[in-house]
């Protein structure tokens, strides 16, 4: 009987684990760096997400993004660096900050992602 109980509380806090990796954002404006490494104005675009799973993180910016998770840093102050690879197993750094903005570095781009607060995406990703 308690082999059953061990079992059953074992399973739940994976599967509580597991959910509270999962984060969901939603954003519709974007900032990149040009040349000369100065952000540049705010593009508006329709609404995407970004969601960050336990081993990858899937994204739209100028194009789709589809990464692995090589490694996850935690920073103080709510900061997580990902070190990802891309379908051809190019390097691209993610900085994630306080659940409100993000930074994806990809060779020589640079984007600036500021999240919605009010979406309810963006609702899933604080309540971890």
């Amino acid at each position: 009987m308690k082999l059953k109980n061990l079992y059953f509380l074992l399973t739940t806090l994976i599967t509580l684990s597991v959910q509270a990796q999962y984060k969901v954002f939603s954003y519709n404006q974007i900032q990149s760096r040009n040349e000369i490494q100065e952000w540049g104005n705010t593009q508006t675009i329709s609404p995407e997400k970004a969601e960050f799973g336990a081993n990858e993180i899937n994204l739209k910016i100028d194009k789709d993004y589809h990464l692995t998770i090589v490694s996850k840093t935690d920073l103080p102050n709510k900061g997580t660096i990902y070190l990802c690879k891309d379908e051809k197993s190019d390097p691209i750094t993610i900085m994630l900050f306080d659940n409100i903005k993000m930074y994806l570095y990809a060779k020589t781009k640079r984007f600036l992602i500021n999240f919605e607060r009010s979406s309810s995406l963006g609702q899933l990703a604080d309540s971890d």
